[in-house]
């Protein structure tokens, strides 16, 4: 709950703006989680009206068809851009398809994310762990892989900085170090919120309460 908390809070700040006034976070998380999960064939049959641009001629002739029909504002507001921007952007879509579609296999998503690393990538801004003596990350939120980390980071505090991809700078052997430290503290944060889903559902962990330390 707290890591899908923490990740709802990022998502609305990222595409949210000051004059859209106070966003109603109870409502937005109640929201998203009653929407259901796409069934595989459901999955499937979308992806395959944008794989091209023959298909998603065919897929925007349905969109109209559908939109004199139904009361759907974000349909009708896409339908109100110019035809060739639709389908462009429908084109791009169906690439990305690796990264957008939650059946895709890991080992696949990982392999384009190599492949078209450059492209995706460029000018994005990366998450990178660094020292800071008042950052709020200490070492012991780091997890404890021996190969990670070093004797020097006992009793270190960090902070994240955003470093863009492609510069100079990202490509140091620091850097690198930086963004495993970084992918250290996620999991480590993934883990123990795992561990105390289990722990409310066996009736042991209340809303507020903390979870008792691990023997």
């Amino acid at each position: 709950k707290a890591e899908f908390d923490e990740w709802l809070s990022d998502y609305v700040e990222l595409v949210t703006t000051e004059t859209d006034g106070k966003v109603d976070m109870a409502a937005t998380r109640e929201a998203l989680l009653a929407e259901p999960p796409m069934k595989r064939d459901e999955s499937d049959a979308f992806w395959s009206n944008v794989r091209d641009e023959a298909q998603v001629e065919i897929f925007l002739q349905n969109l109209r068809e559908k939109a004199l029909s139904e009361s759907d504002e974000s349909l009708a507001t896409f339908l109100q851009l110019p035809h060739d921007i639709q389908v462009r952007r429908l084109v791009d879509l169906g690439t990305l398809r690796p990264l957008f579609d939650e059946y895709t296999p890991e080992s696949e998503r990982l392999a384009f994310l190599r492949r078209y690393a450059d492209v995706l990538l460029e000018g994005a801004e990366v998450e990178h762990l660094v020292s800071d003596p008042k950052g709020p990350i200490s070492v012991d939120d780091l997890g404890s892989d021996p190969s990670l980390i070093e004797e020097s980071d006992k009793g270190k505090r960090f902070r994240v900085e955003m470093i863009k991809y492609g510069t100079d700078e990202f490509g140091t052997a620091r850097s690198q170090r930086a963004r495993m430290l970084y992918r250290a503290w996620n999991e480590h944060k993934a883990g123990r919120a795992r561990y105390e889903e289990a722990m409310f559902k066996k009736g042991k962990l209340g809303l507020e309460q903390k979870p008792p330390k691990k023997q």
